[in-house]
């Protein structure tokens, strides 16, 4: 039974060492798991979605990714679980552990509605087929949240364009690739932006991308020069010079102050000097 602890008591442990915490009970799962994350960080097993939610709430212990099962040990489903983990703990990754299958398709379309953001499926379980999925989860479990934020203060009309540069940061990098992305004409992606009262194309993007590196920044540990080469950028200097020219901040002052919220900050000042020049026109 899960810990009844209320939401206000929720221990948000501090960005560290990487934990994956399973409660997949599979005894070669198990140790393809151990063997996948081997030099990534710590792992973790639990018995039941009970439990599982339990130590997410109480651990001091870094959690970046879980990894459940369509059942428990009990017999719970682990839609209900998910929906929890992705309602208290939307900084955590889901993977989920399946077996592929007409018979189990109702058990994969109903995790993937409650918010798990890879698959691994029995017999594709490979240390490579793994560290692909905690990987592609990470990512995905990112992207969304850096959305939620900026969605507080874009406006809505440039969403599109920020979802499609969240999806594929790495590839979606210039104003072609984003008018590919969204089937859209660059002339009409600058003229959402101009009459939204948005940041040109080009810098929006910009701005999308660097709350990424500022959330990984601040949540995961990542290095600058990791990120840089992730994202596409020219250098692991060409990052630190626009985060410093966007926020005004140095990589190590956004790892220690917020991540994605410093970027935040900065954009809502650059929306505030857009705004009255919109009026103006």
């Amino acid at each position: 039974m899960a810990s009844a602890l209320a939401l206000h008591e929720v221990v948000v442990p501090a960005p560290g060492i990487p934990c994956v915490l399973s409660c997949v009970t599979d005894p070669h799962f198990r140790a393809c798991l151990s063997d996948a994350t081997r030099g990534r960080g710590s792992l973790r097993f639990v018995q039941t979605f009970g439990e599982l939610i339990t130590a997410l709430r109480t651990s001091t212990i870094y959690t970046n990714a879980v990894v459940v099962p369509p059942r428990d040990s009990t017999g719970r489903e682990a839609t209900s679980a998910v929906r929890e983990i992705a309602a208290q703990f939307p900084r955590i990754a889901v993977i989920a552990y399946c077996r592929s299958g007409v018979e189990n398709s109702a058990d994969i379309r109903g995790l993937a509605i409650a918010g798990v953001h890879e698959f691994l499926f029995a017999g594709e379980d490979s240390r490579l087929s793994i560290r692909a999925a905690l990987d592609g989860a990470e990512r995905e479990c990112a992207s969304e949240l850096v959305m939620s934020v900026l969605a507080r203060v874009l406006p809505p009309k440039v969403h599109p364009m920020a979802e499609a540069c969240l999806a594929r940061p790495g590839s979606v990098t210039n104003v072609e690739q984003l008018a590919s992305a969204t089937g859209l004409h660059r002339k009409t992606l600058y003229n959402h932006c101009v009459t939204a009262g948005a940041p040109p194309p080009a810098e929006l993007l910009t701005w999308c991308r660097l709350g990424l590196v500022a959330h990984m920044l601040s949540q995961s540990g990542r290095t600058v020069e990791s990120l840089a080469n992730e994202y596409e950028f020219a250098s692991p200097t060409a990052l630190r010079n626009v985060l410093k020219r966007y926020s005004g901040l140095r990589a190590s002052d956004i790892r220690g102050s917020g991540g994605v919220e410093c970027i935040v900050r900065a954009l809502e000042d650059k929306l505030a000097k857009i705004r009255p020049q919109l009026h103006v026109m």
